[in-house]
């Protein structure tokens, strides 16, 4: 009896030792990201880690579930030597896994603003090549391998310490039995870890459930754990109908369909370039430093504007139906979802029962992160990737075609499309490695970050592009938007905020319109692009669309919904963070006052019922038009 109590005891220390590297993974993970956790202090990191302890426990028990099941079996196996080598090795081989995704999101989280999820993986499955990006992951992040070595030796340590020193065991009828119940117990418990509570009613914990123990919703991916995260999302989420209101009252609140009161047709040619990464932060003509973005700055003087633009998520394959489609990302990607299977009117669709030619752009490979389907969806009928391009020495051996090059290619193609045409291109360059074209070097100042040099390149790009076609009869007679799929890593802490890490420029620029120009304070977001485009040409059809036509809508009028661990509500001069599950308003700050959103104002602030019926109104449209498959005007 005595052997399996102390079998049961170094199992216990194993996964006690796993719970603390857990931690360890945790602080690394908030020093090497601490400019975007610059509210937390001692006390609060305290709190955290009180938190983090039950979504530590409910991974740890989840990728140790077999080494726990093969631990307590009651058997005279736990002191056979090739049985302890096996439990060892499922051991050391599932928590190094688990330990390894955890370091290699403390490097990405800049990037993301989150932990991994398995979109991370499904966005990165349509790579033609992505032991590319592992190497190159490897030669930026030396360090962070050689901590692999480190772990590896911690946990054949853990495991030489914990292993059953016995060799020979003698079971009776009593202590068969007695074990067994030990083994059922504490295989209940792991089931109660798993789930992350004692209470049966409850639903297994989801990431959601952090936000009790956050300030802020950027602190929720301190609080969970990378192998919780990608657990937790490995599952594609249903969504559940709500009845929030009557459909009377849902039109009033949060209407979607849209029509322009016109009985022209459109000709007006539409012209989308969505430059990679290059967030609000870069423009200097939205801060109070010079910026990178000579060229842009200059056109935004020629075009109309916001100082509140917004990306209603976080990753390119967010910004693609959220512009093309005005469909945003919320809990989960609409193009990784079943959902996405629904037929939908995207700004493509639209435009070619009006006579237009649609396209889409991309330097990537052909079939790189899913943007030819999901243009495909969109209504871009014709697809140009890098295979197109017909050129690999203008590859930068990473991500794409070079962006000065291929925005020339841009250039010649859209000379030879017949008129009217909707097209759209998006860039390649302005990411990581951030690397540019040796012909550029030492042409552009270095900056702070090395992506401070890849922003002067793609704006000098742009530069390029735009004299080449500006002398071109279809130019004046054109419709440019110029926007960024999302943000990059912020070296200034305004853009490390809730509101921050979505700020990106939205810019419309009509050549021939000399009263298309001004920056407003309108709030603007990604979904409100495709009804802007739309009412500003004049098309004259309904049509659902979960954005608004800018150049309708007075600045009270507008907001931005986006989704952070928590959908939330940006007015113009509030922001609203709402948690689903507990169907409540968490969080409301005053961020033109409060910019680094310190100070939780939920208590004190009684005017924000309208803004919380405006959230729930969106999600009682999104979700019951997602499963119902009702968004096209019938």
């Amino acid at each position: 009896m005595r052997i399996f109590l102390k079998n049961i005891f170094l199992l216990l220390i194993r996964i006690f030792s796993i719970l603390i590297i857990y931690q360890l993974c945790r602080l690394l993970y908030f020093f090497y990201n601490i400019n975007y956790f610059a509210n937390i202090n001692f006390v609060s990191y305290l709190k955290i880690i009180q938190g983090s302890i039950k979504f530590d426990i409910s991974a740890v028990f989840y990728i140790n579930s077999l080494v726990i099941l093969f631990s307590l079996i009651p058997s005279n196996l736990i002191v056979k030597n090739w049985y302890k080598k096996f439990i060892s090795f499922l051991f050391i081989s599932c928590n190094f896994l688990g330990i390894l995704v955890n370091i290699i999101d403390v490097f990405y989280y800049p990037f993301a603003k989150n932990r991994f999820t398995i979109s991370f993986i499904n966005e990165f499955s349509n790579e033609k090549s992505p032991l590319a990006f592992i190497i190159k992951f490897v030669l930026d992040y030396w360090y962070a391998v050689l901590l692999i070595p480190i772990v590896i030796f911690l946990l054949k340590h853990i495991s030489k310490i914990t292993t059953l020193k016995y060799n020979k065991i003698q079971i009776t009828i009593p202590h068969f039995f007695i074990a067994l119940t030990l083994a059922f117990s504490l295989l209940t418990l792991t089931v109660y870890g798993l789930r992350g509570s004692f209470i049966y009613k409850n639903r297994p914990i989801t990431i959601s459930n952090a936000g009790k123990y956050a300030k802020n919703p950027n602190e929720i991916s301190l609080i969970i754990n990378t192998p919780f995260s990608l657990i937790r999302t490995a599952t594609i989420q249903d969504l559940d109908p709500k009845n929030f209101f009557s459909d009377e009252q849902l039109e009033k609140i949060y209407p979607v369909i849209k029509q322009y009161d016109s009985n022209k047709k459109p000709k007006k040619n539409v012209v989308i370039i969505i430059l990679e990464s290059m967030a609000t932060e870069y423009y200097g003509v939205f801060n109070n430093y010079e910026g990178y973005t000579p060229f842009l700055d200059s056109l935004i003087s020629q075009s109309y504007t916001s100082y509140n633009t917004f990306a209603n998520g976080k990753k390119s394959i967010d910004a693609i139906p959220s512009i093309l489609a005005s469909i945003p990302a919320v809990k989960f990607h609409f193009t990784l979802s079943k959902y996405c299977t629904n037929n939908i009117q995207g700004i493509g669709n639209i435009l070619q029962e009006q006579g237009y030619y649609t396209s889409f752009f991309h330097g990537a490979p052909n079939g790189s992160m899913g943007f030819e389907s999901i243009s495909t969806l969109c209504g871009m009928d014709h697809y140009y990737g890098m295979d197109d391009y017909g050129n690999n020495d203008d590859f930068d051996g990473l991500w794409g075609i070079w962006d000065h090059k291929f925005l020339n290619y841009y250039a010649n193609q859209l000379n030879k499309m017949p008129e009217p045409f909707c097209s759209s291109i998006m860039t390649c360059s302005s990411h990581h490695p951030y690397i540019i074209p040796k012909e550029f070097k030492n042409k552009f100042k270095k900056g702070t970050w090395p992506m401070h040099e890849c922003v002067q390149y793609t704006d000098y790009s742009l530069k390029l592009f735009f004299d080449s076609i500006k002398n071109n009869s279809w130019y004046n007679n054109t419709l440019f938007i110029i926007t960024a799929d999302h943000t990059n890593y912020a070296a200034n802490k305004l853009y490390n905020t809730s509101t921050g890490i979505f700020r990106v420029p939205i810019i419309f620029f009509d050549p021939s319109n000399q009263d298309l120009k001004g920056i407003s304070k309108k709030i603007v977001q990604h979904i409100d692009i495709m009804p802007s485009i739309l009412g500003y040409i004049k098309y004259p059809e309904k049509y659902i669309s979960f954005g608004s036509n800018v150049f309708a809508n007075n600045e009270q009028d507008s907001y931005a919904i986006n989704y952070h661990n928590g959908f939330q509500l940006i007015s113009p001069n509030t922001l609203v963070q709402y948690n689903e599950q507990e169907n409540k308003i968490t969080g409301v700050f005053d961020f033109k006052k409060d910019t680094l959103l310190k100070n939780n104002i939920k208590n004190q602030s009684d005017s924000i019922a309208i803004l919380e019926n405006k959230i729930k109104g969106f999600i009682q449209q999104y979700n019951n038009r997602m499963i119902e498959n009702n968004l096209i005007v019938k």
